[in-house]
């Protein structure tokens, strides 16, 4: 899979992620057992940002070894995030919400692993 092809993908889940969190804030908070609508704002803000610089990322030819690392750095940072916040059992406390976001977190983890792939390529360490 080409690193544009990736970076798009990533960015539509991010960006699909982020809107969700910002117009159906009643229903993540209900599935993640929450009432910090405030901080799901903040965090769909943030997703929905992340997924516009990948968009814009994606649409250069060329890409820089640092704008990929970054969003492999955000990756990861996501999915051990999640994992903290499930294991603290801080924010999400459903035990749906905690199957759903832990899927989310996985799927976060893959896509980081692919873009740390081609960050490798792109360095020529692989």
């Amino acid at each position: 899979m080409s690193l544009n092809l990736l970076l798009r993908i990533n960015s539509a889940s991010f960006l699909l992620f982020g809107l969700v969190m910002l117009l159906k804030t009643d229903a993540v908070n209900l599935l993640l057992g929450t009432e910090k609508t405030m901080l799901m704002h903040s965090i769909g803000i943030i997703l929905v940002v992340n997924g516009m610089l990948l968009l814009v990322a994606s649409l250069r030819e060329k890409i820089q070894p640092h704008e990929v690392f970054f969003f492999v750095l955000g990756s990861y940072g996501w999915t051990l995030l999640t994992v903290i916040l499930i294991s603290a059992g801080a924010v999400i406390i459903d035990p749906m919400g905690i199957r759903v976001t832990f899927v989310i977190a996985m799927y976060t983890a893959a896509m980081g692993a692919l873009q740390f792939r081609h960050y490798k390529l792109l360095k020529g360490r692989l």
